[in-house]
Formats: structure tokens, sequence, C-alpha cells
């Protein structure tokens, strides 16, 4: 129920052209100084709930593999820009563009990344990405207590009396899929065994979650459709690194 609530909200937010503008707006403001992450401006003064005007910001398709390369684009360094952007959204400002398939994302002639439509944008609160600190470093260290303790916390697992069979499935789960070397992990894969974890059992995974890993799965199949070399866990290791070291000073 939670998930369609979130996709019955989003879906009228999304009819709301006046709520579309303020999105762009907000998510040009969290790249400004990164020339290379590219959201076409509002023209407020021809703007209203059914009508949009937005600068004209041509590009090249995302996954019009061949017509990047026919431009002398880097496809592997598009792929990695894509990548930590969405790194960037998630894990920095917390707002992210829910719905990033290839008609939403282009690629000027300088190999900048240019966002269309933001009618679907999804958040994740300070809070729950503090939370969130506490799965990773359970993650990292392979403590399936540690990571069913922050799940209860995230309010993303209900476990009344044992939690014997949970912290087991967990368990095996950080075994066998997070235990695989990186270059052998995707997101989809991770995703799948998530959703297997979850089922039948009293795993709550937030609504907005849903709409994370959808995004990154997408974001993920573009990646090798542009660099056959692409991994998304190579790339967001520097990061996850950063995060284990925050989680370390702040949960010792």
């Amino acid at each position: 129920m939670g998930i369609y609530e979130e996709c019955r909200r989003i879906l009228y937010e999304e009819a709301d052209y006046l709520n579309e503008g303020r999105n762009a707006d907000r998510f040009r403001r969290n790249f400004r100084g990164d020339e290379r992450i590219r959201t076409p401006r509002i023209y407020w003064r021809y703007a209203s709930t059914r009508v949009l005007t937005l600068e004209y910001l041509p590009g090249i398709k995302i996954s019009n593999y061949e017509a990047l390369t026919a431009a002398g684009i880097d496809r592997a360094a598009v792929a990695r820009l894509a990548a930590e952007s969405y790194l960037r959204q998630l894990l920095e400002s917390g707002f992210f563009h829910a719905d990033p398939h290839p008609g939403n994302l282009a690629i000027s002639a300088e190999g900048h990344l240019i966002f269309y439509d933001f009618g679907m944008m999804g958040q994740i609160k300070p809070i729950t990405r503090e939370k969130l600190v506490g799965v990773f470093l359970g993650i990292a260290r392979k403590d399936a207590d540690m990571v069913v303790s922050a799940l209860v916390d995230l309010g993303a697992l209900e476990v009344k009396g044992d939690r014997g069979p949970v912290r087991r499935a967990v368990q095996y789960t950080l075994d066998n899929t997070f235990g695989q070397p990186l270059a052998e992990q995707s997101m989809g894969t991770i995703r799948d065994d998530l959703y297997e974890l979850a089922y039948d059992r009293p795993f709550r995974f937030p609504a907005t979650f849903t709409f994370v890993l959808r995004a990154l799965s997408t974001l993920e199949g573009l990646g090798r459709g542009l660099d056959a070399n692409f991994n998304f866990m190579e790339i967001a290791k520097p990061y996850a690194l950063a995060l284990m070291e925050t989680a370390t000073t702040t949960v010792g």
C-alpha cells in the first residue's frame, strides 16, 4: 500500500507543471557549479498549471550509441558521468530524478549530460540517509545483527519475537550477494535478491526505495550499452568508502 500511495501521489504531482518547474529549478541549483550537468531553465512568465515553457537544450539521446560515437563523444565518460550524477543526487542532496529512461536524458555536443522532465522526482530525507549509514556499515562488515537492527531503526523491518530466522536470511544474502567481487555484482541482481529476501518476511522497504532501485537498474542498463566494461558498483565504491568513514565515526 505504501508503494501504491507513493505512485498515486507522484502521478498527480507529475500532472502539475508548476510543481515540475519548481523541481527543475531545485535540481539545477543542486548541480550549480558543475557545467557537466545541464537542466533547462524555466520561463516562469510563460508557465501555468497547464503550460510549461523551458529553455531549448538540444542533445543526442543517451541511448543513441551510434550517434554519440559519430559525434566523437566518449561513451565511457558519459556512462560514468550518469552514474556519478545519480550517486550525488542520492547521497548528497537526497533529491533525485525518479524516471531516468533514455527519453529523459541527452548528451550535448560538449559531452554534458542533459536531464529533462522533472515531474517524477524522489526525495530521501536527511534522517533516513543518516540511518542508512548503519545499514551500509553492517553490510561492509557482513554483520547481519547490525543490518537487522539498522533496518528496524529505519522502519524497513518489523520483527516481533525471535530475530533468528530474519538474521540468518540477511546473513545468507550478505555472504552470497555482497560477498561477490564488485566486477560480478549488478544493481539488477542486488535488487532481485533484496525483493526475494523480503518476500514472506516482515520487510517493509520504504516506497521511495522502489524508485531508487528502479532508477539505478535503468542507469546500469544504459551504462552497459554505452560502455561494455561499465560497472556501477565500481563507480560507487569511492562513495561507499566515504559513507563507511562517516559510519565508522558516527556508529563507532
